[in-house]
């Protein structure tokens, strides 16, 4: 029996063994059912972040499979073989983040990925950044920043300087606390003692400017904004800029991308507050983005009381799978009164105090305003694309000064856009050409201003009756060729034609009617290297050609108009920008603008012995603006007290050396206004539990002329500030986010702001003292 079993038991373990070398190999083919793996990538805010790169490799294989986030920030993989895979994710301004998932057969894995912040990003935090801009800011020969939706929710959203104190490059000054501002890039419109020129506002990439590119800010909501580009000089061709500041693009929330429900409130010292309300989403090929801001100021100082109301809605439709519509209506009621700028011994003994000719004939600014602008995308296909933008914009205006201004301001727009992308040969190639007309009409009645307290108002007799027109025709393009695989060149120009009219219907003091036209090319030619793979130098050279605005032509002492020519300038720029690795970032940039007839100001007194100054205008033969601007940030440290938690640092230098060129008046003086140096830091430590603590400081260490005599200086200063915040969820789809703020903890007394060549020596406008704010925001349902 023993034999016998035995010999069974062989021939059976021998069959077997055939039997598992036949079938094995049709087993071991036979492939596992696959894994999927999806999540959502967010930010340190919970905010989603779309067009983030996606990599998941195979630890076996080395495999590795790509995608990338939707509008929603949804990534997905389908069909991975089952394994353990190393999962990558970065984004345009982020840190990367790294996680190891195993995979089994049949599988569905979720993995939330959250970003951890960049420590720099073109000098400032930067969230949500669409592929197609991150893609295009790889490809400017020149220096730009882009502020994102969380540098915008980590502050007060008060004053542009809230939004852009971290650009390198531009001076930006809040006047008496308040979202007037002054503002300036590379030494742009430094003559402006109030408003903005030599900068093109735009909202949605439309005008939001008067069409002789006149600006205010008051009507800007920085809550309803996603995020901020600042194009440099004639880096803002893209959007047909012709100034030689560039352009400020504020892009606005839509329901692509805000939440069903947010309410955001902010509130602190001199009595300010301001609370904001939205709402969006998508509803099949709709969507729609609404909100309402109001608030209030009590202000540092005297007879600086501000009040806002905003609505915003931007409203989008699908027209097909290649045609989209979005129509944005904005409208703003603002009041504010002006406390005008302090001698130097009124600045010293009381800052608070407001300049005494205002207070008694109560100045202020107080309009309604409504924009509307609409914008239609046609893609052909992937090579051709054409937009049409249509915006008009009406704003009503009482405004007593040193008189009484009545206006009503009209002005309307369109632009037709082409868009190429394909290749030129063997080589790829962008191709881009617009046209864009403007024509803007104001009436304005001037009366005489008698004051706060009269029993019929402050208007007294009539002086001035007038119309004026602005009427601009401007055809640009720009190519972008990639001459080797590391290499673009870009060349582009534009083509103005302007017109100035104005028709005096005042006629006791005369006929002051005139009219003026202006014409010009302004070429661009650039080239951008990548030296490294995260690194790249750039250079350009460019013209912008800038007509006066109506209000310099029609300023004191003109007959008609002023004789003044159009500003005329000639930009070099070259740098570099780039990182190594997650721990250091880099924008660094030189420029030099060389300028014929740069418009220049000074505030005279209209009479002999009057308590007040207006504004009147020269050109100035050649100026030279000369710069470095530096942004750099870095990762410090991680896991310091916690795993996951960051300790990263960014600073921002500009050097500014503005001189007149063989000035019959002035000779080769500075050029009054701006600060030869300005340096902001800021140290920031983010717990991965949504706690971050931010010391900055705001800091001009050298004194600078306030005049163009170069007699009277702006001292130098250090402020000193402190932000933090904590953010986390706060039930299912809500989180919520508080928000603390102490601005100048050691209460220093200086001057941010100034106003230039002022008869009176009022060039100080205080900034305000110590002051503690805190906020509180909700967002509901993503």
């Amino acid at each position: 029996m023993q034999p016998r079993i035995a010999v069974l038991f062989r021939h059976g373990l021998l069959f077997f063994l055939l039997l598992f070398c036949v079938l094995y190999p049709a087993v071991a083919s036979a492939p596992d059912e696959p894994a999927t793996l999806s999540g959502t990538v967010r930010d340190p805010a919970g905010a989603v972040v779309p067009n983030a790169s996606v990599v998941a490799t195979s630890t076996r294989t080395g495999q590795a499979f790509q995608t990338s986030s939707d509008s929603q920030g949804r990534y997905e993989f389908a069909g991975l073989p089952p394994g353990q895979y190393r999962i990558q994710a970065t984004a345009p301004g982020f840190g990367e983040r790294i996680e190891t998932v195993l995979l089994r057969a049949g599988q569905s894995a979720q993995l939330e990925l959250s970003l951890p912040m960049s420590p720099m990003m073109q000098v400032v935090t930067v969230s949500e950044i669409p592929g197609e801009i991150a893609a295009e800011f790889h490809k400017v020969p020149g220096s730009i920043a882009l502020v994102g939706k969380v540098e915008l929710e980590q502050s007060r959203a008060a004053t542009l300087k809230d939004a852009l104190a971290f650009t390198p490059g531009v001076l930006v000054q809040s006047r008496f606390g308040a979202d007037e501002s002054q503002i300036s890039i590379r030494g742009s419109g430094l003559r402006n003692n109030f408003h903005l020129r030599g900068v093109n506002l735009l909202v949605n990439g439309l005008p939001y400017q008067d069409a002789d590119r006149f600006s205010d800010f008051e009507s800007l909501e920085l809550m309803a904004t996603e995020r901020v580009e600042v194009w440099k000089g004639a880096n803002a061709l893209r959007y047909g800029g012709n100034t030689m500041g560039g352009a400020i693009n504020f892009v606005t929330k839509t329901g692509e991308t805000a939440p069903p429900l947010e309410l955001r409130v902010v509130g602190g010292a001199f009595g300010f507050y301001k609370a904001h309300l939205a709402t969006g989403g998508e509803a099949g090929p709709f969507g729609y983005y609404a909100s309402y801001t109001a608030g209030e100021m009590d202000g540092y100082r005297e007879h600086s009381q501000q009040g806002r109301h905003r609505l915003f809605a931007n409203l989008g439709w699908r027209l097909g799978p290649k045609t989209r519509l979005v129509v944005d209506i904005l409208y703003a009621n603002v009041a504010e009164k002006l406390p005008g700028a302090l001698t130097r011994s009124e600045f010293l003994s009381n800052p608070r105090q407001a300049q005494a000719s205002n207070v008694t004939g109560d100045w202020g600014r107080f309009y309604n305003y409504v924009r509307v602008g609409t914008h239609v995308r046609h893609e052909f296909n992937r090579t051709h694309t054409l937009s049409l933008n249509v915006h008009g914009q009406y704003r009503s205006l009482d405004h007593p000064i040193f008189q009484v201004l009545d206006q009503d301001s009209r002005n309307f727009g369109g632009e037709i856009h082409y868009a190429f992308q394909g290749t030129l040969g063997s080589r790829r190639n962008r191709f881009f050409l617009g046209f864009a007309p403007q024509h803007g009409t104001t009436g304005e009645r001037r009366f005489v201003n008698l004051g706060a307290g009269q029993p019929l108002g402050q208007r007294g007799s009539l002086t001035a009756l007038f119309g004026t027109e602005a009427t601009n025709y401007g055809l640009y393009f720009e190519n972008q060729l990639d001459l080797t695989a590391a290499a673009t060149l870009i060349a582009g120009g534009r083509a103005d034609w302007a017109r100035r009219e104005f028709k005096d219907r005042f006629l006791a003091d005369g006929d002051r009617s005139d009219r003026r036209t202006f014409s010009a090319f302004s070429p661009k030619l650039g080239l951008v290297w990548r030296i490294a793979e995260e690194a790249q130098l750039f250079g350009n050279v460019s013209r912008s050609y800038e007509p006066p605005l109506l209000l310099e032509l029609t300023s004191f002492g003109a007959p008609g108009f002023l004789p003044l020519e159009a500003q005329d300038t000639w930009q070099y720029e070259v740098g570099t920008r780039g990182r190594l690795g997650s721990r250091l970032e880099w924008d660094l940039a030189f420029f030099d603008a060389e300028i014929d007839n740069e418009i220049i100001n000074r505030n005279v007194r209209p009479f002999p012995g009057a308590p007040f100054t207006i504004p009147s205008f020269r050109n100035a033969p050649q100026t030279r603006h000369l710069g470095i601007e530096l942004g750099t940030g870095a990762l410090l440290g991680e896991g310091l007290a916690s795993a996951g938690d960051r300790l990263t640092w960014r600073l921002v230098y500009t050097w500014s050396r503005f001189r007149f060129v063989d000035d019959p008046d002035f000779g080769d003086n500075a050029l009054p206004g701006a600060p030869r140096h300005l340096l902001r830091s800021e140290l920031r430590y983010t717990h991965p539990r949504g706690f971050w603590v931010a010391p900055n400081l705001d800091w001009s260490p050298a004194r600078y002329f306030v005049d163009s005599a170069n007699t009277a200086v702006n001292t130098s200063y250090a402020v000193l500030n402190l932000k933090a915040g904590y953010d986390w969820a706060a039930g299912r789809n809500m989180r919520a986010s508080i928000y603390f703020e102490a601005a100048n903890l050691t209460d220093r007394n200086y001057s941010g702001a100034v106003q230039v060549d002022n008869d009176l020596g009022r060039f100080f406008e205080p900034s305000d003292g110590r002051a503690i704010y805190a906020g509180l925001s909700w967002r509901f349902g993503r």
